[in-house]
């Protein structure tokens, strides 16, 4: 028989969701938090077009150079999972879902068809379309068909590698 020991933990959780101890919330920080977000949401739409004019651009070197698309593939992931993450923070949901296919198509590919660089190019079209017309949140219906458009093209290319 070995000598053992009981460790007895704290209970911080219990504390912090009855607001004390070290894991309680700062309601302060939360608030700066949240104003911080709202004052960054001013220039969102801005630095998102600029993310979009970056996945134009790695396209257009995928087109350029069809020997090798590992770049272009890897910035077409990052700024697109980029925008994935940013559109609902701001009111864009509709972006969130468009940089989620885009970022889910790329992923695991290692070189871009013609036609895979068309599908590309629809989820980019998709992006200029929502900041063009200022589509908040999800669409509504015309968001939705879009976002269905967009998922049937990617089968159609999953199908055809």
């Amino acid at each position: 028989m070995s000598d053992s020991q009981i460790i007895h933990a704290p209970h911080t959780l219990k504390k912090a969701k009855m607001g004390s101890g070290p894991g309680k919330l700062d309601t302060k920080a939360i608030a700066c938090a949240e104003s911080a977000v709202k004052e960054m949401a001013k220039d969102y739409t801005q630095w998102a077009q600029e993310d979009v004019s970056s996945l134009d651009a790695a396209l257009g070197e995928a087109r350029a150079r069809p020997d090798d698309h590992a770049q272009a593939i890897r910035t077409l992931f990052r700024v697109a999972l980029d925008m994935k993450g940013q559109g609902t923070s701001f009111g864009y949901r509709l972006i969130t879902e468009v940089g989620d296919s885009l970022a889910s198509f790329v992923e695991e590919r290692k070189s871009l068809s013609p036609f895979d660089q068309e599908v590309v190019a629809s989820h980019i079209s998709a992006m200029r379309a929502v900041f063009s017309e200022a589509v908040r949140d999800d669409g509504g219906d015309t968001g939705r068909a879009l976002v269905e458009g967009l998922h049937r093209l990617v089968e159609k290319a999953v199908a055809q590698s």
